[in-house]
């Protein structure tokens, strides 16, 4: 019998919480700056896990960190061991005042930076007991957080098909072209794809819901990305609209996202002949085969409720 299974474990949750973190990241900085942590204390935390168990749980090759096969096993029983945590404080919740419960959501950047913090900042007003957290990051990445139970539901600017998964739409967005106001095409606001063809171009990264929904507009209208002049691919709508008001090119943005800069007049929207609006659905993504805690379907029942407002 080995050592794991002659003793019991004294392991840490925040241990599990850092081991996980890292183990998606693959990386024990990228895990200290998303769990606001030093990196020596994760570089402790996972110390300590593996010490414990008198097991190697990565390799550490170069930047990147692997998990080792043993650490693949503890991986996803970690998983269901913080899973389970939480839908046991969630629960009891419901029974006592005293017990806070505690909700994770995963966005991606549309909703993540311009729908959610409005009504998860309502939501708190009425139930200041709860705690919300919001992973923000692309669709690909939620849609992962979801199928792992890292995040009880996601907020999606796309769809990615999984048999585990069931999608419900929340709101609709348009997918529109911007300039910066010095641009010679800010004058016209118009032009045809062949004009912007020529034109240099920033994107978002590969995985964004944002290009998923551009590249699906454009292939209905026989086009690609790929025909595009790109010099600049960003990893967030923000850095985006920074890099137009800078006057390093055109870009396809969400509407919602650069609503403040088109009033201001430091974007300016550009019409394209031939090519008709770009709408993309915002979805509520969740797993089929979990229950929702308390909280969770209590704020799922605001997003629902906050939709039929918007709708009336």
């Amino acid at each position: 019998m080995s050592k794991v299974e002659a003793r019991e474990l004294p392991i840490d949750f925040r241990h599990l919480e850092t081991f996980c973190r890292v183990a998606t990241l693959k990386s024990f900085s990228k895990a200290a700056e998303d769990l606001f942590l030093t990196q020596p204390t994760v570089s402790g935390h996972i110390l300590a896990l593996e010490k414990s168990l008198s097991l190697r749980l990565f390799d550490r090759t170069g930047r990147e960190v692997r998990l080792t096969k043993a650490g693949e096993i503890f991986y996803r029983f970690a998983l269901n061991i913080l899973t389970s945590r939480k839908e046991l404080i969630n629960a009891l919740s419901e029974f006592s005042k005293g017990i806070r419960g505690e909700l994770s959501l995963g966005a991606s950047t549309i909703p993540g930076e311009y729908l959610l913090p409005r009504l998860m900042g309502d939501f708190k007003k009425e139930h200041p007991q709860f705690t919300i957290s919001l992973k923000i990051a692309d669709t690909r990445e939620i849609v992962q957080h979801v199928l792992e139970g890292i995040v009880e539901f996601g907020v999606t600017g796309a769809k990615l098909n999984h048999h585990a998964l069931h999608y419900e739409t929340y709101t609709e967005d348009e997918i529109i072209v911007v300039s910066s106001p010095g641009h010679f095409l800010s004058r016209k606001k118009r032009a045809g794809i062949e004009v912007l063809l020529k034109e240099p171009w920033i994107i978002r990264e590969e995985g964004s819901g944002t290009q998923m929904a551009v590249e699906e507009g454009l292939r209905k209208k026989g086009s690609s990305l790929k025909q595009f002049h790109v010099v600049m691919e960003m990893g967030s709508t923000s850095s985006l609209k920074e890099g137009v008001k800078a006057g390093l090119g055109l870009a396809f943005i969400s509407k919602k996202a650069a609503e403040e800069e088109l009033n201001r007049k430091v974007l300016l929207k550009i019409d394209v002949e031939g090519l008709g609006p770009i709408l993309r659905q915002i979805y509520i993504v969740m797993h089929r085969g979990r229950t929702l805690s308390p909280i969770g379907m209590a704020f799922l029942k605001f997003l629902r409720n906050s939709k039929k407002e918007q709708d009336r």
